[in-house]
């Protein structure tokens, strides 16, 4: 993995340097630029292909195509092998295969690679940048496009490194505040923007295109559950397979939980030296057992961590800088300590992410298929709205909890299609108590996000919806960041694209049979595992939050951020804000959802904006 940046419209060799520099964590093995003629391209490299040769960017015979990759193209073999008698390859790695696939295919070369990517391509002779992004969303990209000038990054900090003026983007603060992620295309950053997982955007001429290229759909299996099982472990094996192609060690993260543990399991028997995995745990409560379990039952060199709240306290400021955007999502914090033990022994890591959005792992998908069965009939709907309506004071954040579930739950099903219903239950807060807190407006949020269009069944629709935009914007950003920060390639074996494109083929039932999430997915791999992980309840990669919170040094961080921050002060309005201060010392953590937003909002405005870095 790397990191990648440049501008169109601009040589400049002091402005690209600048903002490879910002990315330095990215890759430290290497750096390389190329300048031409109204082009930028800078790379930083993390070496794990083809340690001696790989130096990008890479160019074609002619020296006429050029290209930066932040990635692993995992099938470069197979494509190789049949470009060998027309090409002549200068390097051993992957990231040469992409010039020539381009002076065959074109943009569509996209179609041809299976892998996680962000990558740029300068087409010299037709003046013309390709940029594009892995069908899933495993490597990030952004872009921003300015006066005849597109500056790109691996993260936001590379562009805001070109000398661009920072502003607050007020439409994904309101995104953020609900979600906890910024939905969409929009960043925090007014004028950056997020390349889509799967689009590809050229510029030529300052005309600037974008295109989705690649998409999942829903064509249910008429195949039989035994033969699903089966096919569904092959495409687990290949992606494995894959995914441990390295000229550097390999290791796991192992929570203990069925993803890690199955990404773990699959992995094993390919590494043939010491593998190494690597655990997290908290004072007041871990999975530590479970993973020492899986570890004992795969023979693998266990290594565990307990976070403490000194030890976020102390590096909460620089983990925000390094993930560009607040920390809405605490459990980045678990994914920056893991990375930080890991590096000390790899340079590449195993993940489980994308098993409960491709295989219905979270409790809400069976709530949500019940309160939208209960709801989907115009009297129901009806009387719903006309009682939740009358609740009064809809917006204050600290009423019960049975009235808070009726407005934000239950209405969202009387009022909304399945696909905005289901998104608005992974909200923090809704567009009233935003309204109540701040003086933002929230108006149709869920019209930023990706919303899939090919999907039809009930449960498939919130997988779709999930994996569309909680799994690509929220999980993988942070995976990314928190792992990159520490100079650590994560590869994902369940985000495989032929696992996402066969999962949403496997019949729903077989996802959520009965009450149990995950069905078929522990049947494909129940011989790797022990009996206790497959039948155990799902604990998630959570955090102690609360008891972080409330210990001394945190919590004055907290209300230092509440009662002194810029942004804070001039966003939420006084008295509510003194009133959740005053609730906080008082040792209530009543919404510590909003309680954490706020602070992170706060902090990463400190960092970003006011350039305060503890």
């Amino acid at each position: 993995m790397c990191g990648i940046c440049g501008i169109y419209g601009l040589e400049d060799s002091k402005i690209i340097k600048k903002m490879c520099n910002s990315l330095i964590h990215r890759g430290p093995d290497d750096h390389g630029y190329f300048l031409d003629d109204n082009i930028s391209l800078g790379h930083r490299r993390l070496s794990i292909i083809d340690l001696e040769t790989g130096h990008q960017p890479i160019h074609n015979e002619n020296e006429d195509i050029w290209v930066i990759l932040n990635g692993e193209i995992y099938n470069y073999l197979e494509l190789k092998e049949n470009l060998n008698s027309r090409h002549e390859f200068y390097t051993n790695s992957d990231t040469e295969l992409l010039v020539h696939l381009y002076e065959e295919y074109g943009e569509n070369l996209v179609k041809k690679i299976n892998g996680m990517f962000a990558f740029a391509i300068w087409d010299k002779n037709n003046k013309k940048l390709v940029l594009a992004r892995d069908p899933v969303g495993k490597k990030p990209l952004y872009y921003y496009n300015n006066d005849g000038k597109l500056f790109f990054a691996s993260e936001i900090k590379g562009i805001l490194n070109a000398n661009i003026k920072k502003r607050i983007n007020q439409r994904a603060l309101s995104s953020f505040l609900c979600y906890q992620y910024t939905v969409g295309t929009n960043t925090l950053f007014e004028g950056v923007k997020k390349l889509p997982a799967g689009h590809i955007l050229t510029i030529n001429d300052n005309e600037l295109k974008i295109r989705r290229y690649w998409n999942f759909f829903e064509e249910i299996s008429c195949e039989d559950e035994a033969e699903i099982i089966q096919k569904l472990r092959n495409l687990l094996q290949n992606s494995a397979e894959y995914r441990v192609i390295s000229d550097v060690p390999v290791g796991a993260f192992l929570s203990g939980g069925l993803d890690s543990s199955t990404t773990t399991a699959l992995t094993r028997p390919l590494i043939d030296y010491d593998f190494h995995t690597f655990s997290i745990g908290f004072e007041s409560f871990s999975e530590l057992e479970y993973a020492k379990i899986v570890s004992d039952h795969l023979d693998t060199i266990h290594h565990e961590i307990t976070l403490t709240s000194e030890m976020v306290e102390k590096n909460i400021d620089k983990i925000t800088w390094y993930n560009d955007e607040p920390l809405g999502d605490a459990a980045i914090i678990n994914n920056y300590f893991l990375a930080s033990l890991a590096k000390d022994y790899v340079k590449v890591i195993i993940a489980g992410e994308a098993g409960d959005e491709l295989f219905a792992g979270y409790p809400n998908y069976r709530t949500n298929l019940k309160l939208h069965s209960l709801l989907n009939n115009p009297l129901v709907q009806k009387l719903a709205v006309t009682l939740i309506n009358n609740l009064p004071d809809k917006g204050n954040i600290y009423r019960s909890p049975i009235e808070k579930y009726l407005t934000n739950i239950a209405l969202n099903f009387a009022k909304w299609p399945l696909e905005g219903s289901h998104m608005h239950t992974t909200r923090v807060m809704t567009n009233e108590e935003l309204n109540w807190l701040t003086n933002l407006k929230a108006k149709n949020i869920e019209n930023q996000a990706f919303i899939p269009c090919n999907v039809k069944n009930p449960l498939n629709k919130m997988l779709a919806v999930d994996c569309k935009n909680l799994l690509p914007e929220k999980f993988l950003m942070k995976a990314d960041k928190a792992t990159m920060a520490n100079s650590l390639e994560e590869r994902l074996p369940l985000m495989d694209k032929n696992i996402f494109q066969y999962a949403f083929s496997i019949p729903p039932n077989l996802k959520l049979q009965n009450g149990n999430e995950k069905y078929i997915l522990k049947q494909a791999v129940k011989d790797l595992l022990p009996s206790i992980i497959i039948k155990r309840k799902k604990q998630g990669f959570g955090t102690p939050l609360k008891n972080w919170i409330m210990e001394d040094k945190l919590k004055d961080k907290i209300l230092g951020t509440f009662y002194e921050n810029k942004l804070v002060n001039n966003l939420f309005k006084k008295e509510k804000i003194e009133k959740i201060a005053k609730n906080l010392k008082n040792g209530n953590t009543y919404r510590i959802g909003i309680i954490w937003s706020i602070f992170t909002l706060g902090l990463w405005y400190d960092v970003y904006f006011e350039e305060k870095l503890g």
